[in-house]
């Protein structure tokens, strides 16, 4: 019962019409892509809560749910403070500020003695002056207050104005020598009171009255200034400079490790580590699934873009786009699946370029490297190291892959892979960590991945080649090996056809390379474009050896239908022994729809002119549709002619060929094959010059009696009688 609805169901679907669209299927295709991924990449971000709390036991032990990588700017802003604190602050010295207080004490003197005009008795006959005398003294103070300007007693003043000529002399220049004393240190603003108070102490001890001490000492004291200053600009310079070179405090945790174990008293920045994993907060990480969503639907875009753009082949075939989805969700899973048990370096990035780049070409695949290392480093916290590795590495490994021809190049690939990752891992983790023994230890994780990719590659690349129905030049190389059944058979069954087959091969190889087609796919499907006649050897008279023709002896109806069935059998065993699309496309097209001339003309020559139709000795196969088919039916039908030639020469060989191409264009054989004149001019050229030279020996020696049997050759290689 469950079967019968499966198969109605299966039915019904093949029936849809909508669903054998290729716009669809493309529709189908990117929003799986983007479901999947979005899936795998945002069930980090719906956290599983727990019941935790700083400084009190954990309930449980606790693992990284993924990896992270952020920076504590609490830790980092102690780390700064701690550096500027440690900073020496920077002091300046006015060297000026010695001669600046000298020059304002000898000032201060000079205004004394400019404010002296009369001789005044001594201080201890002060009351025997006369009051004019005592009026002028008073005038003198007030004219040496205004003149002076400093904050200097009446009682200094007036000792100064009342001592002789010599007592002032000598009282500046102590009061010169003292400050000089003073400031030949670092005075600071905040001990400037200290210094007055050493200066005190300096002038106690010299030998001068004491109303002189106190003069001096009060001068001294009033004109001393700060020669040490505090440079608040240098020092906040110098701060910043050191500030700017702590790094940020990181803290990284791998998917997998331990952030808490059960029982043990949980820290302020464990509580941290828990938040960034989401795994403190009461509900989803709204804006990082958004985020997400976003990321992938714009990288999903921007594939999409330039696929169309710039990979047309690709684009136009749904299988390549289900590839090449089916490589992003993969590398993501296994991103998923060993991040939690092992480092970011084994995501197998440079296997994804290796097999894009063998079975698609490079182009797309330095884009996947891309689009891979883009999507993947959101499982390793957007690491940028991870992400540098996996770039420059998948690059590397496209460029290894870019010329490869057979399977044993993969390993020598992996090598070259292999030392490539080890280097960059240890480089790269010398810039970003700066410890040597975890790059070290990077560098054989490097290792492993470069070999773990290149197994991968050589493991998957076979079942991806049959799935998807890609025929690679590692593929199309192994079918050139003469061990091959079919190859083997026509050498051993059909000799004639065999040496046919790759003379053909050689023209049509210089014709490829000649116009930029696939020289490899055209040489090893020639070896394999008459496989049919194995069905029926003898009728080709290529195998006969001399020996009689069966044509001879059948009605040209039914030798025309034996020598068309050859193109039929030919698709038929090659689809048997499971050999490439483009082969077997090959095989199809190689006559295209072309005449069947002699059992044509003869059919006509029993009948009557009037009683044979053309159509009715026409192949029955398609015309080709690639360069490659084109090229075979080309080679195939003038390598016949060539051997037809009595006294080969380069002229005759030149056109020879040139009559056969213009023959076919005319026929319209050549209509579905993207060949353009410059091309056709180039092939031309290309089999002339491959034919002189095959047969340069026969060429020299224009006396040479070239016996010509019965036997002669038609076009598109069928040897027949003449």
């Amino acid at each position: 019962m469950v079967a019968r609805v499966l198969n109605e169901v299966k039915k019904g679907f093949l029936k849809n019409k909508s669903l054998k669209n290729k716009n669809f299927q493309r529709i189908v295709l990117g929003f799986a892509v983007f479901i999947i991924l979005t899936g795998i990449l945002a069930f980090d971000f719906v956290p599983e809560m727990v019941d935790i709390e700083a400084g009190k036991p954990s309930s449980e032990t606790i693992n990284a749910s993924r990896a992270i990588e952020f920076i504590d700017a609490e830790k980092t802003e102690e780390q700064k403070e701690a550096v500027a604190a440690s900073v020496e602050e920077i002091y300046k010295r006015d060297v000026t500020a010695v001669t600046r207080v000298q020059e304002k004490v000898r000032s201060f003197f000079q205004q004394v003695e400019n404010t002296r005009v009369i001789q005044l008795p001594s201080e201890n006959n002060k009351e025997d002056k006369s009051a004019g005398e005592k009026a002028l003294l008073e005038a003198q103070l007030s004219a040496l207050k205004e003149k002076a300007g400093y904050a200097i007693s009446e009682k200094t003043l007036l000792s100064c104005l009342t001592i002789s000529d010599d007592e002032i002399q000598n009282l500046e220049q102590k009061t010169i020598s003292i400050v000089t004393q003073v400031m030949s240190g670092n005075i600071m603003e905040e001990y400037l009171a200290d210094k007055k108070k050493e200066l005190g102490r300096m002038v106690a001890t010299l030998t001068l009255p004491t109303s002189q001490i106190e003069a001096v000492t009060e001068i001294g004291g009033a004109f001393i200034e700060p020669n040490y200053y505090y440079d608040a600009e240098q020092t906040q310079k110098l701060k910043d400079e050191a500030i700017a070179e702590v790094n940020p405090y990181m803290i990284k945790k791998v998917a997998g490790e331990t952030i808490v174990r059960e029982g043990e008293i949980v820290t302020d920045e464990q509580i941290k580590i828990l938040a960034e994993l989401g795994l403190l907060r009461k509900g989803i990480e709204v804006n990082k699934i958004i985020g997400m969503i976003l990321l992938i639907l714009g990288i999903i875009f921007f594939l999409v873009i330039y696929i169309y753009r710039f990979q047309k082949e690709i684009y136009d075939n749904v299988l390549f786009l289900l590839l090449l989805g089916i490589l992003l969700v993969s590398v993501t899973l296994i991103a998923k699946a060993i991040t939690p048990f092992f480092p970011s370096y084994l995501i197998p990035i440079a296997a994804v370029a290796m097999l894009t780049g063998i079975l698609l070409n490079s182009r797309i695949g330095i884009v996947m490297v891309l689009a891979s290392s883009i999507v993947t480093s959101q499982i390793v916290g957007n690491n940028l190291q991870y992400l540098t590795v996996s770039v420059l590495g998948g690059l590397f490994a496209i460029y290894l892959v870019s010329n490869i021809t057979h399977r044993g190049d993969l390993t020598r690939a992996g090598i070259w892979l292999s030392l490539a990752l080890m280097y960059l891992c240890f480089a790269v983790g010398l810039t970003l960590d700066a410890n040597i023994f975890d790059a070290l230890r990077s560098m054989g994780w490097g290792l492993a991945s470069g070999i773990s990719s290149a197994i991968l590659t050589i493991g998957a690349l076979p079942f991806l080649e049959s799935g998807f129905h890609i025929t690679t030049d590692i593929k199309i190389l192994e079918l050139a090996n003469s061990s091959q059944p079919l190859l083997r058979e026509l050498m051993i069954n059909a000799p004639g056809t065999y040496n046919h087959s790759v003379m053909v091969g050689n023209l049509a190889e210089a014709a490829a390379e000649e116009i930029g087609a696939n020289p490899l796919l055209a040489r090893v499907s020639s070896y394999y474009h008459d496989i049919g006649k194995l069905k029926r050897p003898f009728f080709f008279v290529e195998n006969q050896v001399g020996g009689e023709n069966p044509h001879d002896k059948t009605n040209p109806n039914l030798s025309y239908l034996i020598i068309n069935a050859h193109v039929k059998d030919g698709v038929e065993m090659a689809k048997k022994h499971r050999l490439p699309k483009e082969i077997v496309e090959i095989i199809e097209q190689h006559h295209g729809t072309g005449l069947v001339a002699y059992f044509y003309h003869r059919a006509k020559k029993e009948r009557g002119e009037h009683e044979v139709l053309e159509s009715q000795f026409r192949y029955m196969g398609e015309k080709p549709t690639t360069k490659e088919a084109a090229i075979i039916m080309l080679a195939d039908s003038i390598e016949a002619a060539a051997r037809t030639i009595s006294k080969l020469s380069p002229i005759r060989l030149e056109q020879r060929t040139k009559k056969i191409i213009q023959d076919k264009l005319d026929d319209g054989q050549l209509d579905k094959s993207n060949l353009t004149l410059g091309d056709l001019g180039r092939i031309s050229k290309a089999f002339t010059q491959a034919l002189t030279s095959i047969y340069h020996s026969r060429i020299e020696y224009p006396d040479l009696k070239v016996i010509s049997s019965s036997k002669g050759t038609l076009a598109h290689g069928n040897f027949n009688k003449q």
